[in-house]
């Protein structure tokens, strides 16, 4: 059962994430030009630095996460690795589509933009990497708190037959 609030935990943290996301994420801004709505090279950057946070969240939160759960959970063992992996990747999905649904919608959906507007671009994600980012670092909080659980046991044995 404490799985299960963990795991439930961590899809939470997804939410979280995705509004997280779409608050610190600056996404390119289109110009509407005689042309028509175009991107200059400055301003791609910005879709670069939208998949950059996407990733420092689910670093940061799943880190964190796999750590202190990995630490109270200890006692349910490899049972955890695969949980940590699918549920960690499904809160990159929850926080990857909140993120999509509530941010900026695409700039040619716009009606009738003036001249000179600058339109942001939707938050999008156009690779798969940055949703293997989330459980990979789910993964290495949980080896951290394997590894520190692990050496405190150690201490602790050495200190009974010191």
């Amino acid at each position: 059962m404490r799985l299960v609030l963990w795991s439930v935990g961590m899809l939470v943290l997804g939410v979280v994430g995705g509004l997280v996301w779409l608050w610190l994420a600056e996404p390119a801004e289109w110009e509407v030009t005689a042309r028509g709505i175009t991107l200059t090279e400055e301003a791609a950057r910005g879709q670069f630095a939208v998949v950059v946070t996407f990733v420092g969240i689910g670093a940061v939160t799943c880190f964190c996460w796999g750590w202190v759960a990995g630490h109270v959970l200890r006692e349910l063992g490899w049972v955890l690795v695969p949980v940590f992996a699918i549920v960690a990747g499904l809160a990159s999905l929850i926080a990857w589509w909140l993120g999509v649904a509530l941010g900026p919608t695409d700039p040619r959906d716009v009606a009738d933009p003036s001249l000179g507007d600058r339109l942001p671009a939707p938050l999008e994600i156009d690779a798969v990497a940055p949703f293997l980012v989330w459980p990979m670092f789910a993964l290495a909080g949980l080896l951290v708190a394997a590894w520190l659980d692990r050496r405190g046991d150690g201490e602790h044995l050495m200190a009974d037959y010191g």
